[in-house]
């Protein structure tokens, strides 16, 4: 969960210094940013789905543990 905060937050920051420093027009920079959105969005989805495996897991442990006590 803490690698998909980070994550999001690099692209935000990213984002943000791109378009202060970007020499292209508003419509050319939108189409770039929409690009490397697209090429981060499996990444971005992956690292989800692995937080949200290891919070089942944690889920099913917790469980497990109370019913032994």
């Amino acid at each position: 969960m803490k690698e998909s905060i980070i994550f999001t937050a690099g692209v935000a920051v990213g984002a943000g210094v791109a378009l202060m420093f970007a020499p292209e027009s508003g419509e050319e920079l939108r189409a770039d940013i929409r690009a490397k959105a697209d090429d981060e969005l499996p990444r971005l989805r992956a690292g989800l789905d692995k937080t949200n495996e290891r919070l089942n897991k944690m889920e099913t442990d917790l469980k497990q543990a109370l019913k032994r006590s």
